[in-house]
């Protein structure tokens, strides 16, 4: 709303929008923002005293502007106001390299996503849109429903449509497809959900920097004791997990870290080459590097869950460093102690001091000072080197080498459900389903089903219970008891 209401509110908003929206960037270095305001100002001069007008209050003094007289100085001094506790339009902060970069705040993603849907559309996509919450609601109520013959029903149904398209295709041998007008309105369809998505993780991250200022501010009080400061940490970010934005968030990462296979990017090579060949001209390259975008822009807020991470683990340092100090506190107190009482029985100052610690023998120092620094004698050959297909290779190295494994969560999910069809959606167990399908890859495949249970609604660990699992690795058989891991 500032924004909106200062003076320069056009000319901020032309070069914010075009700095970050239409470079679909997420962040800049500052020294290259400023650089562009710089032109950007140079490039509007008669306008240009509007927003010194705006920032001259805070930053600039007045009757003395000479001193702001080249572009350079202005950008600078322009970029520091925006990103100040008054006006808050950018965030500034320093990467671990040290680089200086700046980026849009959650108000301000929201406003241009707001001028965006704003604009007037050169159609509007109501056949798309009405598709999209029939299939969602579809969706909605099949995976709503409890009773597996309503279920079932459903799927056959599903099937029979599919059988029918493909019978279709086989008598006729072409394909339905879309036309160039749904295509184009599918592709703005997404791209603009997408943009809005991006917006939205500015609104996450303000989260997890709200749990920081609280910390910082808990720990400022010096009424609140590190194991209060600690709880509310710990129970706040609990608290973030299992929340539905936390749980969305989750389900979202574990896509789109895990993308071995680049689906999003695939699919969205093979639409857009599709729509060229169908004539469908799409000249925003927003949707090419959309799954980038969406990695870097989940990476920040698993950076600024680090940073809090960080922030637990500064806490319990600074916690065993004062038990440390009250240690050694306490060590010289009781050699001070000590040193009174024997004193006191050996009948005072006159009398002969008593040893107070004896050590049979002589004692085996072991400290760097105490160890001679010369490195032992080495004897240099001039053998020549043999080449190293002639060298002998240890066989039991070499397959060790060759048989390295690795668990693949997807494959797991897929067991799962092979195993939920066959059981025709009832709950099973972790044991259960080992006994139908057994474990392939030892204890870390055992150990991947509880990871892979952090993530998924599917999957609910009862700590109460126990079940044991038997698996055969390397000829020895071996059994785990683990936790009853619950499949609903």
């Amino acid at each position: 709303m500032k924004l909106l209401r200062s003076h320069s509110a056009h000319l901020t908003i032309s070069f914010l929008y075009n700095a970050f929206r239409e470079e679909h960037v997420q962040s800049i270095p500052s020294d290259q923002l400023e650089s562009k305001l710089a032109l950007f100002l140079q490039a509007h001069q008669e306008d240009e005293h509007l927003m010194e007008e705006e920032a001259e209050e805070t930053v600039f003094v007045p009757g003395q502007n000479e001193l702001f007289a080249d572009f350079q100085t202005k950008a600078h001094v322009l970029v520091t106001f925006w990103c100040s506790d008054d006006r808050a339009y950018l965030r500034r902060y320093s990467l671990a390299s040290g680089v200086f970069v700046v980026e849009l705040t959650a108000g301000i993603e929201r406003l241009f996503s707001w001028i965006e849907n704003s604009e007037p559309a050169e159609f509007v996509g109501t056949e798309s849109r009405f598709q999209n919450i029939l299939l969602r609601l579809r969706d909605l109520k099949e995976n709503t429903q409890e009773a597996p013959a309503e279920r079932i029903a459903a799927l056959k149904e599903q099937k029979k449509k599919i059988d029918e398209q493909i019978k279709k295709i086989e008598l006729t041998g072409v394909p339905q497809m879309y036309t160039e007008v749904q295509i184009k309105e599918r592709l703005e369809g997404i791209s603009r959900d997408s943009r809005e998505l991006l917006g939205d993780f500015r609104q996450a991250e303000d989260n997890f920097r709200a749990i920081l200022q609280e910390i910082y501010r808990e720990q400022g009080d010096m009424q609140a004791t590190r194991g209060s400061i600690l709880g509310y940490t710990l129970d706040t970010n609990h608290a973030l997990r299992v929340s539905p934005q936390g749980q969305s968030f989750s389900s979202f990462w574990n896509f789109i870290s895990q993308d071995t296979d680049d689906e999003i990017n695939s699919l969205i090579n093979a639409i857009l080459s599709a729509a060229e060949n169908q004539n469908v001209v799409w000249s925003d390259d927003f949707l090419l590097h959309l799954k980038q975008y969406l990695y870097d822009a989940g990476h920040k807020i698993i950076e600024q869950n680090r940073v809090l991470s960080d922030r637990i683990s500064r806490i319990l340092s600074t916690q065993e460093a004062g038990s440390r100090y009250l240690i050694r506190q306490l060590t010289a107190g009781i050699k001070k102690e000590m040193v009174t009482y024997l004193e006191r029985i050996d009948g005072g100052a006159e009398s002969p001091g008593r040893d107070f610690l004896f050590v049979e023998g002589k004692p085996g120092l072991s400290f760097p000072q105490a160890r001679t620094p010369v490195l032992d004698e080495q004897t240099n050959t001039m053998e020549e080197m043999k080449p190293f297909n002639a060298q002998a290779i240890d066989s039991a190295s070499l397959k060790a080498l060759f048989n390295q494994f690795y668990v693949d969560e997807k494959e797991l999910l897929k067991t799962a459900d092979a195993f939920r069809a066959e059981k025709n959606g009832m709950q099973f167990t972790l044991a259960e389903l080992m006994q139908k399908y057994p474990v392939k890859k030892g204890l870390a495949e055992v150990v991947t089903w509880f990871a892979v249970a952090e993530h998924d609604d599917r999957m609910k660990v009862e700590s109460e219970k126990n079940d044991e699992i038997e698996f055969t690795r390397n000829g020895t058989r071996v059994k785990v008891t683990v936790p009853r891991m619950l499949f609903i």
